[in-house]
């Protein structure tokens, strides 16, 4: 008898387990964050090449918490990739809420320097700038993309 109420026991403990691990899971596909550069600052420059650390704020739209696995992106400026990013640093971030991700991007100097130099001797008056990529959840499991395009006025012609 005390045998049958400790399996019991034993068996309503981790069915409790088993729902309370599976209520974080999303039941519908998680939408997107948006991603925003808070800074960037060199790490390490080079002849040839440069290291720059992202400090990237992402804000949740969704009514629960996103446990961020990984982030990866590809930005470009006027439609040039000029640097390719990814991060593994796990970061949770809270439902209707932002966090701040910290992501090491590697990029050739001629092509950014290059580049900013074509935009800025443009007479266009904006230049153009566009960051792609996907996070994948712990919870979840494919990549949901991303997308953040937007401008920036051309300092050549202020």
């Amino acid at each position: 008898m005390q045998r049958n109420l400790q399996l019991a026991l034993s068996s309503l403990c981790l069915m409790c387990l088993l729902v309370s691990g599976c209520s974080s899971i999303p039941t519908s596909r998680p939408l997107s964050p948006s991603v925003k550069i808070e800074s960037v600052k060199p790490v390490k420059l080079g002849l040839t090449s440069q290291t720059l650390a992202f400090s990237l704020n992402i804000s949740n739209p969704n009514d629960y918490d996103l446990p961020l696995q990984s982030l990866t992106f590809i930005a470009t400026i006027d439609d040039t990739e000029i640097a390719r990013g990814m991060s593994t640093e796990r970061v949770r971030i809270p439902a209707n809420d932002e966090a701040t991700l910290n992501v090491t991007v590697s990029t050739s100097i001629n092509r950014l320097l290059g580049r900013l130099l074509q935009s800025a001797t443009s007479d266009k008056s904006n230049i153009g700038y566009d960051i792609k990529g996907f996070v994948k959840l712990s919870n979840w499991p494919a990549r949901i993309p991303f997308n953040v395009d937007g401008s920036v006025d051309n300092p050549a012609l202020q």
